[in-house]
Order: structure tokens, then sequence, then C-alpha cells
């Protein structure tokens, strides 16, 4: 539950970064962010950040920061659910984790590699425990 409490939490924050910088130079955000993070500017990671940002319109930003703040509303939910061991939890978490299955499959078709086909199997796996351990729930 704690993971749950933490990720919400970071979602959130990211909204309101992201709402924050929606008129500011986003070239100029993620240098800063990277520097106060110790990533070094001269990352492959820093390079793709730098693409992503310099495609950044005011319009996108707004709309990440509105997808953090619902990803972090059904997090936190989620996770009071699961603390309260509510039976509607069960078939929430389901169908959180189930909804990322396409997008998985997506990126394994597009670009095979091993830890995206071990990360679709960890969550096939976790929606299988899920569907099998309704009485945990209950």
């Amino acid at each position: 539950m704690a993971f749950k409490a933490i990720k919400t939490t970071l979602l959130a924050g990211l909204g309101v970064t992201l709402l924050f910088a929606v008129h500011s130079d986003p070239l100029a955000f993620v240098t800063t962010a990277a520097r106060a993070v110790h990533l070094p500017l001269t990352s492959r990671l820093f390079d793709r950040i730098v693409v992503l940002a310099l495609r950044a319109t005011p319009r996108r930003e707004v709309g990440l920061a509105v997808t953090a703040f619902g990803y972090a509303a059904l997090m936190g939910t989620e996770g009071i659910g699961l603390y309260l061991r509510k039976p509607w939890a069960r078939w929430f978490t389901i169908g959180a984790t189930s909804s990322l299955l396409p997008i998985e499959l997506y990126e394994i078709v597009r670009q095979p590699r091993i830890l995206r086909i071990v990360i679709l199997a960890i969550n096939v796996a976790v929606v299988w425990y899920l569907w099998r351990r309704k009485e945990v729930f209950e």
C-alpha cells in the first residue's frame, strides 16, 4: 500500500509541476530538472527528454498534467480500496493492470526487448493472481 501512496504522491507532484511549467521554456525546465537529479547532460536519457521537451506545447503539457492527476486519483483510490480490503478493489486493480497490457504488447511488437517481455509476463501474472485469489478481498 505504501507503493501506491508514493506513486500517487509522485504523480500528483508531476501534474502540479507540469501545470507550473506550461508557460516556461521547456528546454530550460528540462535542463534544470536534469541538474537537480544529477542526470548527466551528455546521457542518452537526457537527449530523449530534450526531444520530448522540444515537442511540448502548452496544450500537451496541460493534457499530461490532467493525465497525471487522473492516474494519481486512480492509484490513490486503488490503494485505499486494497488497504481496506474492499471487494471492488480487486476488480479495480484487475482493470487498471489489464488496461496496460495492450500498450505493453504494442511496445513488444514495435521493438522487442527482453525487459518488456518480462514486464508483460509479470503484469499477466498479477492479473491472473488477482482473478484467482478473490477470497483475499472478501
